[in-house]
């Protein structure tokens, strides 16, 4: 098998501003990544190492922390998550106001009919606004935030550009 090419794995955001994973329904996804050269999820993990009086080495695995930095995101009022983006940016919002779903689709196998998918309650902060000449960068970064839900999304759906999932074992 031959490795995945990295569009295989796809970011969304609910451009809605949902906030729970049973509001999947509702959700309007756009992908992420358009002018992104390289995105990836830090997991962040959190483990500590104790050594006992008796040379032994404990590991306690505190789990993970994820988070993701979208870099750059360009201002574009043509993508539906742009107004959200400057809005909280520019107003300061925080909270509830910042909260969202997010989508990731995982494509193994181009002829499947359905692909694999996570289902993510998450935090969607931007970390700075301006930038130079190429356009004005509103860079934000996405931490999860609640709970998540595997499931699937079928091909046709990501085809037409608004990816549909349901909730149940991972493709």
């Amino acid at each position: 098998m031959a490795k995945l090419n990295r569009e295989a794995l796809g970011h969304y955001l609910d451009t809605k501003f949902n906030t729970k994973v049973s509001q999947a329904a509702e959700a309007q996804f756009e992908i992420i990544g358009d002018d992104i050269e390289q995105m990836s999820v830090e997991l962040n993990s959190d483990t500590e190492q104790v050594k006992n009086i008796l040379g032994q080495t404990r590991t306690k695995d505190n789990g993970y922390t994820p988070s993701m930095d979208a870099d750059p995101f360009y201002a574009d009022p043509d993508k539906k998550l742009y107004p959200k983006l400057r809005d909280i940016a520019l107003g300061r919002l925080k909270g509830d106001a910042c909260k969202t779903l997010m989508l990731e689709v995982l494509v193994e196998d181009t002829a499947a009919e359905t692909h694999a998918a996570w289902l993510r309650e998450v935090m969607v902060k931007p970390t700075s606004y301006g930038g130079g000449t190429e356009g004005v960068n509103i860079p934000f970064n996405v931490s999860e935030d609640g709970a998540c839900v595997a499931g699937t999304v079928t091909a046709e759906s990501m085809k037409a550009g608004a990816p549909v999932f349901t909730a149940g074992p991972a493709a």
